[in-house]
């Protein structure tokens, strides 16, 4: 009762699910035949074995033979039954069904709250032969997405308090800290929304990409995860956490002084960049950290402090799942691409990192009031805004429209792609 998948393919979901029930229940049936055949089987064998043992025990050499020969009756065993089954194969190219079956949506303008919202798609051809060249694979583009001339400020606001870590949630919020013991969420005008206290100073933020709770790390050495608008401890490290990076995989990546290490949202540690021997680290001074959704890379903003072992250079470190160096960023802008006399070249002072749906790296030039693009390669492509202030910190949305902090707490949020 074997039924190809190409008979099944494109039934209802109701009507293919039918068809299995019912293969379920044939299958069954079989089985159930087929135990009881076996066990017929089995009682003719005892039957004949009790034949042949009564005839040896009993009968003359002639008897024995004669029965021997009367016992001529075969027993075979059953014959296997053939289940029915079933395989998948997915459609590898849904796109072309799917706009058959939902239509296409033509608008003749947007609102600003489109605007906002227009960013959810994967690179244009220039950015896809891009990320080629530099290894990114698996990401087809759904909406092709291309970067605008010049980026826009869709919004922008005054914050009631002071931001130093922004990580804008999944319902268009925003969790702010600024190295105090207290987390702050804002909606999108600015407007304080709830305010968590805590024991201790807070280091650091980072909002998981799959359970989309906040995790914080403290002066005190805690991790701790926001649950129901408290505060959990989850671990404690040895060191003093400095950073703190929530991964895709569910693990929890915190810098410390030279090192960084992975551990379980439990605390069990299951990797570190801690030097071994005479081995140099490959970080110094962690300060910020981001994961690549695509490449599943860590970038780690390196203050280097001499302090530390570092030769006092500032710099991003990119490294992969395996916390082995995937290429260092130095603040380098090709001699070709045109600046202004406001973009001019400072002390290059990355003081945050994030990424793009795409797995752009957007660093925040803190000096330089500034934010860079970079590919997930390590090739520069463009300062993406400038202010006339520090920038302070940099959040990224899942529709890609970032959330820049300059001054302290002036908040603006940039669109730098149109759909």
């Amino acid at each position: 009762m074997a039924t190809p998948i190409g008979q099944t393919a494109f039934r209802p979901k109701a009507q293919t699910l039918s068809v299995y029930k019912q293969m379920e229940e044939d299958n069954a049936r079989l089985i159930l035949k087929y135990k009881k055949d076996l066990e017929t089987y089995n009682k003719q064998l005892k039957q004949q074995l009790q034949e042949c043992k009564v005839a040896l025990q009993q009968g003359s050499h002639l008897e024995i033979y004669d029965t021997e020969c009367e016992i001529h009756p075969s027993i075979h065993l059953p014959v296997n039954p053939v289940l029915g089954t079933a395989s998948f194969t997915p459609n590898t190219t849904p796109q072309h069904h799917l706009q058959l079956a939902l239509g296409t949506v033509t608008t003749s303008g947007q609102t600003s709250a489109d605007q906002d919202r227009s960013v959810l798609a994967s690179g244009d051809q220039e950015q896809s032969s891009k990320q080629q060249q530099t290894g990114v694979k698996g990401k087809k583009a759904v909406i092709s997405k291309t970067p605008l001339s010049e980026t826009k400020v869709v919004k922008e606001w005054e914050s009631p308090c002071n931001i130093g870590s922004i990580c804008p949630t999944t319902d268009g919020q925003v969790w702010t800290s600024n190295y105090t013991d207290t987390l702050t969420l804002l909606n999108r005008e600015g407007k304080v929304v709830q305010k968590v206290k805590h024991t201790a100073g807070i280091r650091d933020i980072s909002l998981s990409p799959t359970t989309h709770t906040l995790w914080v790390c403290d002066r005190q050495n805690n991790i701790m995860e926001l649950v129901s608008g408290r505060l959990t401890n989850k671990f404690r490290t040895k060191e003093t956490p400095l950073c703190i990076c929530v991964t895709a995989s569910n693990h929890i990546i915190v810098g410390m002084d030279k090192h960084i290490c992975k551990f379980t949202t439990q605390g069990q540690m299951v990797l570190t960049t801690m030097a071994v021997g005479t081995g140099k680290p490959l970080v110094y001074s962690p300060w910020r950290m981001s994961e690549c959704p695509v490449t599943h890379n860590v970038t780690v903003t390196d203050f280097n402090y001499e302090s530390d072992g570092g030769d006092g250079k500032e710099r991003v470190v990119v490294m992969d799942t395996d916390f082995q160096e995937v290429f260092v960023y130095r603040g380098d802008i090709p001699s070709t691409y045109k600046q202004t006399p406001q973009t001019g070249r400072v002390r290059f002072d990355p003081r945050d990192v994030v990424y793009d749906s795409v797995g752009n790296l957007i660093i925040r030039d803190r000096d330089s009031c500034r934010v860079l693009l970079l590919s997930g390669g390590g090739e520069f492509l463009r300062i993406i805004y400038t202010d006339r202030v520090e920038t302070w910190a940099v959040g990224i949305d899942r529709d890609d429209v970032l959330w820049v902090v300059f001054g302290g707490n002036n908040v603006k949020l940039l669109l730098q792609y149109s759909v």
